[in-house]
């Protein structure tokens, strides 16, 4: 038991009373200690290498789109390929990251 000073009257009271004896004044109490935890930070590891690939998978994309407006067949090779550009970045994304 440890003797504080009441902050209202400035008498010395028990820190385990609930209030102080002379003036009544609550004595606070913390009631919820609050434990401070380790913060997770999820960090992505994927390499410049994977992230150029989606890129130009997501630039190949475009093109292709444009190119549907001037030449059909054309603007479907080049969004195929486009997506065999995207299936190898994720794959080789996921393959390198686990």
């Amino acid at each position: 038991m440890a003797l504080i000073k009441c902050s209202e009257c400035g008498k010395e009271i028990s820190n385990k009373a609930d209030a102080c004896p002379s003036c009544g004044n609550p004595i606070y109490k913390p009631t919820i200690e609050i434990e401070e935890k380790e913060k997770i930070i999820t960090i992505e590891q994927t390499s410049k290498k994977w992230k150029k690939q989606g890129c130009l998978s997501a630039v190949l994309y475009v093109f292709g789109i444009i190119m549907l407006g001037k030449s059909i067949p054309f603007g479907i090779t080049i969004i195929v390929i486009a997506l065999c550009f995207s299936f190898y970045a994720r794959i080789g994304a996921w393959w390198t990251n686990g």
